[in-house]
C-alpha cells in the first residue's frame, strides 16, 4: 500500500531533475563574449601556424599544438608535438607563403572547437647566392582547406589536429 501510495510522487521526482538538468545546461552555457574569445584565440593559431611556417620558426610551430597532436599534410601525417619539432627542424631550401582566408570557427563547448580555413600556398626554391632575393614563381603549389580541432589545454588554446585537404594543385612542377 505504501509503494502505491508513493507513486504520485514519480512525476515530481521527474519534474526535479528535469528541472536540475536543464539549469546545469543553462549553467554551462558559453557567454557570447566567451564564444568570441574563443573563435579569436583559435583564429590566431590558424593565422599564427601560416605565419610560424612561413618564416621556418619550427619551435615556435611545434608550440601551438598540442603534445599528442596529429597534422596530416601531403600525404603524410605527424604525431607528437616532436613529430612536428623534427619535420620542422630541418633548414628550408625553398620559400613558402600562406595565404589564409575564409577562417571558420566552431565552437563545441569551453574546452573543443573545430575549424576551416582555406589556404592559398606559393612556394620557391630559395638561389643560395642570394637568399633574400625574391623568389620566382609561374604558379601556386596548392590550394586547399586546413580542417582543425582545437583544444583547451593548460598551456591556452592549442592544435589538436590538422588536415590539409587538397582542392587545387598547380601542375607547374
Amino acid at each position: 500500500m505504501c509503494r502505491k501510495g508513493l507513486g504520485f510522487l514519480q512525476p515530481f521526482f521527474l519534474t526535479v531533475a528535469l528541472l536540475c538538468t536543464l539549469s546545469g545546461a543553462q549553467g554551462q552555457a558559453l557567454t557570447a563574449s566567451q564564444l568570441q574569445q574563443i573563435k579569436q584565440a583559435c583564429e590566431t593559431l590558424v593565422l599564427d601556424y601560416a605565419n610560424h611556417r612561413d618564416q621556418s620558426r619550427g619551435e615556435k610551430l611545434a608550440q601551438l599544438f598540442t603534445e599528442d597532436a596529429e597534422l596530416s599534410v601531403n600525404g603524410q601525417t605527424f604525431v607528437g608535438r616532436e613529430a612536428l619539432r623534427n619535420r620542422f627542424r630541418a633548414p628550408a631550401a625553398q620559400t613558402f607563403r600562406h595565404m589564409m582566408s575564409n577562417v571558420r570557427i566552431t565552437v563545441t563547448d569551453e574546452s573543443q572547437a573545430t575549424g576551416v580555413s582555406y589556404a592559398l600556398i606559393f612556394a620557391g626554391a630559395i638561389d643560395p647566392l642570394n637568399p633574400g632575393a625574391p623568389i620566382v614563381v609561374s604558379n601556386f603549389l596548392a590550394m586547399g582547406e586546413y580542417h582543425d580541432t582545437f583544444e583547451f589545454t593548460d598551456a591556452g588554446w592549442r592544435i589538436a589536429s590538422r588536415r590539409f585537404v587538397p582542392v587545387f594543385l598547380s601542375n607547374a612542377q
